[in-house]
């Protein structure tokens, strides 16, 4: 069996030199499911999807984590990025304050009652496709497809 995961993307951060990063904001009972827990970290690939311009979805990128923060409890929207600011910015890649509490994500979650958990992960990105494939027009509430329906070859 070739397990293969994809992640939803529906306005993600991709940075000027390839580099991104993806991150969730979860009430502190929520549990992640499918979710790759133990897999995210670094190393860990998997196939970025996102709606296409010309309607569907589809592949976009292949991702490779460089770093990631573990699930962690934050006591603010300001908290959760100084969290993520902390352990996946550098000189290379960030994003300001004001830049995060604007994101249409986090402004839903700020609405939510805090404390909450944060994951994040900074990644790598090589474009491929796009590949319009079947299976992709439902994705699981956590944004996270496993599948061994889909498999592609990356050169």
């Amino acid at each position: 069996m070739n397990d293969v995961w994809v992640r939803l993307y529906t306005g993600w951060v991709l940075g000027t030199s390839g580099d991104a990063m993806g991150w969730a904001i979860w009430q502190p009972g929520y549990q992640g499911h499918p979710w790759p827990h133990e897999e995210l970290r670094p190393g860990f690939g998997y196939y970025v999807c996102e709606s296409l311009e010309a309607g569907g979805r589809g592949i976009v990128a292949r991702a490779t984590v460089r770093n990631a923060l573990a699930l962690t409890r934050a006591e603010s929207p300001e908290d959760a990025h100084r969290l993520v600011a902390d352990r996946l910015f550098d000189d290379e890649f960030s994003i300001g304050l004001d830049d995060w509490l604007d994101n249409p994500y986090n402004k839903l979650k700020a609405d939510s009652p805090w404390p909450q958990k944060i994951t994040a992960w900074r990644i790598s990105t090589e474009p491929v496709g796009p590949h319009i494939l079947s299976g992709l027009g439902q994705f699981p509430r956590t944004g996270w497809l496993n599948t061994d329906k889909i498999g592609l070859e990356v050169g």
